[in-house]
């Protein structure tokens, strides 16, 4: 294992995401657009009626929502259909480091550059004007870990989904399909806790549960159990570790560069 090149890939991710630094003043933007209009709503919904943990409760899910989401946002469907389409997919199989591992570790500076440039600013956001509260060391770093897993898991799914690229050539469509369910399942949209038993155990048994509620939980749910949470989050990535190496076993038969 040559560890100076995982940081040099990593450091790779971050620098490209600092020359595309607008990108995070953009997309800090739409998460304080997007914070704005969820406070608008649920105070209106709290207004008509009462909500579990209270309004305060709701906003501090949202924003860690955000601040996570915002964080682990990844795009490797268009890092890999740019390899395929420009041809150097090919180059890239034969370094001494595997495709999976080049991704991640480029991703994950980009999730480092996400969570100082937009993550942080937005939980201080919370902590100055929406009630948020420091969960304590401990706890925090239980939070930093499952938000860790959370990005293996976002990564995992994403490789995953990634593999079809071989077959359309296209990465766009295919990332917005996935981002939608994921935003939708995770807890991204609304508080998980707030939905009926029956549901809430149907998204509870999905892996997107564990990408953005779980480290939320860990944070504002001081009686949370913690082992069962990381548990669940490490089998997921264990399993989607397994299936994205049969995806791409299939993918590599499919493997034609285009205009060679």
């Amino acid at each position: 294992m040559n560890i100076k090149k995982y940081i040099e890939l990593t450091a790779t991710g971050f620098r490209t995401s600092l020359a595309y630094r607008l990108n995070s003043v953009a997309s800090l933007a739409n998460s304080i657009i997007f914070l704005a209009l969820m406070y608008a709503l649920w105070s209106a919904i709290a207004a008509s009626g009462s909500l579990e943990g209270g309004l305060s409760r709701v906003l501090a899910y949202i924003v860690l929502g955000q601040v996570i989401s915002s964080s682990i946002f990844m795009n490797v469907e268009k890092m890999l259909s740019g390899k395929i389409r420009e041809g150097t997919i090919v180059n890239e199989l034969k370094r001494p480091i595997s495709l999976r591992s080049q991704i991640y570790f480029q991703m994950l500076g980009i999730m480092l550059f996400n969570l100082v440039f937009v993550g942080l600013p937005m939980m201080l956001v919370g902590f100055l004007f929406l009630d948020l509260s420091f969960p304590g060391v401990f706890r925090f770093s239980a939070f930093v870990l499952s938000m860790f897993l959370g990005y293996n898991l976002v990564y995992c799914l994403s490789y995953i989904t990634s593999m079809a690229i071989f077959w359309t050539k296209v990465g766009w469509s295919i990332r917005m399909m996935r981002t939608t369910v994921q935003r939708l399942f995770s807890g991204v949209y609304f508080p998980l806790y707030l939905l009926p038993a029956g549901l809430e155990s149907f998204f509870s048994f999905l892996p997107f549960q564990s990408m953005v509620d779980a480290p939320i939980t860990i944070f504002m749910d001081s009686g949370a159990a913690l082992a069962p949470i990381i548990g669940k989050q490490v089998i997921w990535i264990i399993l989607l570790l397994l299936i994205g190496e049969f995806a791409w076993l299939k993918a590599k038969k499919k493997i034609t560069v285009q205009g060679g």
